[in-house]
């Protein structure tokens, strides 16, 4: 006889893994690899997981019926459509080679998948996902991922070779503004610094959100100093969409939790921002010149080397997305556009825009529905009553204008950490609450 309850709680064990192991899944696999060997291996093992995990969280919420009277069935059917319509483009065009294909529609739906994971795990063990807990361990992960951030960051640039990091094995050792060795760049264990500042702003706006309740006021010592360790490591990153995405959180979570506060001194905050804008503006006017602004600002000066700066060459990467999808509306295949698209015999497309990305490799329907899923989420949030809810929902506004400037959600760390807490909090939203009985 198999223990039912014991069952149901693998979608919520397994959600839990993966929101503990993903950010720490590119050091890992670059460390352990360099003793076992089969980096590969290790690479690709984390998404079989997920498919694994997705399958047998389906087969659970279908056996229990816990889908009944929630979004569950439109979600899936939503996430499946896109699966389908990416293994429909690859077989209609093959563009690429099977492997590169699989790969791009790996990454691509990866983010439905751990929606569905976190939406099936709490259903089926509401009891055992709760914001709280869910804040909890995504505090503590992202701490520690701050933490070795601090000391790669300090420590010798190629401190990560030690760990099996180098370009040969398909991960840099270092990174620096411009490529100038004095100007490094923390990524700590994530991939890259723009995808380390990504992963920070759902940690620093939760932090915000709860800094000034009269319930953590104990507690507020412990978080003012989580909040600088995170936020040091945000500009460490010197990612200026990581910079720009957590004002936009941190602005919108602020009208979200503080209100009444914020309408009652209005004139002073109104005030107080246009002299941080002019201070900033003049600050940046009088030193434009300065080596160290130029290449923090702009991420370029006069002794670039490149042709284009980081400016121009987002602009010119993007025009070229989109021209090149005016040929082919109806998309060219999983595969043909972003990172993965690198592995494509040199016939690689960066866009340095998610959006664009996805409307190149499965078109106007493909974006349709992509964009459909993730706007329809971020509305749903907002409904929703806990810090982690509305931090949610927060950050989906800011990372939905971070996906303008780069290939967001192809990041295994930013994506487990949206979609499968966002699967979480929308479930536990949607599940029907127990009539209360009469008293006769």
């Amino acid at each position: 006889m198999f223990n039912t309850e014991k069952i149901k709680k693998i979608p919520y064990y397994g959600a839990l893994a993966l929101l503990i192991y993903m950010p720490f899944h590119v050091f890992l696999s670059q460390w352990l690899s360099t003793f076992t060997g089969g980096l590969n291996g290790w690479k690709v093992a984390k998404d079989v997981f997920i498919m694994l995990a997705v399958w047998v969280s389906f087969a659970l919420v279908i056996y229990t019926k816990k889908y009944k009277n929630t979004p569950y069935l439109s979600f899936t059917l939503l996430a499946f459509s896109y699966l389908a319509l990416h293994m429909l483009l690859y077989f209609a065009f093959g563009n690429t080679d099977q492997g590169v294909a699989s790969l791009g529609t790996v990454y691509n739906n990866r983010l439905t998948w751990l929606f569905i994971i976190g939406f099936s795990a709490a259903l089926l063990t509401p009891k055992l996902v709760t914001p709280r807990k869910l804040g909890e361990v995504l505090l503590g992960v992202s701490t520690i991922v701050c933490l070795l951030g601090v000391a790669q960051f300090v420590l010798p640039s190629d401190v990560m070779t030690t760990f099996g990091y180098g370009k040969d094995r398909g991960t840099k050792a270092s990174f620096a503004i411009d490529d100038k060795p004095d100007l490094p760049r923390a990524f700590s264990t994530i991939r890259d610094p723009n995808s380390l500042g990504a992963f920070l702003i759902i940690p620093i706006t939760l932090i915000w959100s709860v800094l000034f309740k009269k319930e953590h006021e104990q507690k507020r010592l412990l978080l003012s100093g989580l909040l600088m360790l995170h936020g040091l490591v945000l500009f460490l990153t010197f990612s200026r969409a990581a910079w720009i995405g957590v004002a936009i959180s941190v602005l919108v979570a602020s009208w979200l939790h503080y209100k009444s506060w914020i309408k009652q001194h209005r004139r002073s905050i109104i005030a107080a921002m246009l002299v941080l804008a002019v201070g900033l503006f003049s600050f940046g006017y009088a030193f434009r010149d300065q080596y160290f602004v130029q290449n923090v600002i702009y991420h370029s000066d006069e002794n670039t080397e490149a042709d284009l700066d980081s400016n121009a060459l987002h602009y010119e990467l993007a025009e070229g997305g989109l021209r090149e999808f005016s040929e082919n509306p109806v998309g060219d295949g999983p595969g043909t556009a972003g990172i993965v698209s690198i592995q494509n015999d040199g016939k690689g497309l960066l866009t340095e825009n998610y959006y664009i990305q996805i409307l190149h490799e499965v078109g106007v329907i493909g974006l349709a529905i992509f964009v459909g899923f993730f706007g329809y989420i971020i509305y749903a949030l907002k409904k929703s009553k806990s810090a982690l809810g509305l931090t949610l929902f927060a950050t989906g506004i800011a990372y939905a204008v971070m996906c303008l400037v780069m290939h967001l959600f192809t990041n295994e760390a930013v994506t487990t950490q949206w979609w499968l807490l966002a699967g979480t909090i929308l479930a536990l939203s949607a599940t029907p609450s127990k009539p209360k009985r009469k008293n006769h």
